[in-house]
């Protein structure tokens, strides 16, 4: 199996970066797996191990993606252990219902995790990927980042930020050989859905591979295609 590089993952312990991990380690990335669970990493960990390589063993780190001091200094340790990144997911993200009604310090944790977290890992590593000329920074943003819906506005309010700020990212480095591109899927069959009350069967929503069938696509165009935006809709629209 070719080695491919690294693939950093937030969010990797479960859902959809424990899957898109999976996927790319099977594919030949060596995967560094975060979250803030370590004993879920673990686990994941030691599934993936034995699926690959020993050299493609992942690495885990426990981190609560919002700490972005520990996140800095954990990346910058990391810079110095391999090679830079090949790709970077950002994945790990919360969920918050209500707009008017949640509180400053609710709305500020939720921006923490899902806009301010992608920010610091991509500044961290964004520019050895542009040295290298080579480089993928998926975000894994939401519906709910393109489409604002009612009970919903702090969440989407975090999503929009990060597809802003994705497709900046998009055309700040399309000449340096880096891409990006905001995954902004509806409904996805994770604990976080369930957890929310999603109107939809397991079924009937989106599943944790086909954001991992998605990403396998996006890596698979050639150099001169870029794809701002990928969003993806439950066959059973609910909205």
């Amino acid at each position: 199996m070719q080695d491919k590089g690294i693939a950093i993952i937030t969010g990797a312990s479960r859902g959809i970066g424990q899957c898109v991990a999976a996927g790319l380690a099977e594919d030949g990335y060596k995967c560094i797996l975060i979250a803030r669970d370590e004993q879920r990493l673990q686990i994941v960990a030691q599934e993936i191990a034995q699926l690959v390589p020993a050299g493609l063993k992942p690495e885990y780190l426990s981190l609560d993606v919002t700490d972005h001091r520990k996140v800095t200094a954990a990346l910058a340790s990391l810079t110095t252990k391999y090679e830079p990144a090949s790709i970077l997911v950002n994945n790990a993200g919360m969920l918050l219902d209500g707009t008017l009604n949640e509180s400053p310090e609710n709305f500020t944790e939720l921006l923490s995790t899902n806009l301010v977290s992608p920010f610091v890992f991509t500044k961290m590593i964004v520019e050895e990927m542009k040295k290298n000329k080579n480089g993928y920074i998926f975000n894994i943003a939401s519906r709910s980042g393109v489409y604002g819906f009612p009970g919903g506005g702090l969440y989407s309010a975090s999503k929009f930020g990060l597809v802003g700020l994705s497709e900046s990212l998009y055309r700040e480095l399309a000449d340096s050989g880096v891409k990006v591109t905001a995954i902004c899927p509806a409904w996805v069959n994770t604990e976080m859905a369930k957890a929310a009350n999603a109107p939809l069967q397991d079924d009937e929503m989106i599943q944790p591979a086909d954001i991992l069938s998605s990403i396998r696509y996006l890596l698979g165009l050639s150099e001169s295609a870029c794809i701002r935006e990928l969003v993806l809709e439950c066959s059973k629209s609910v909205l």
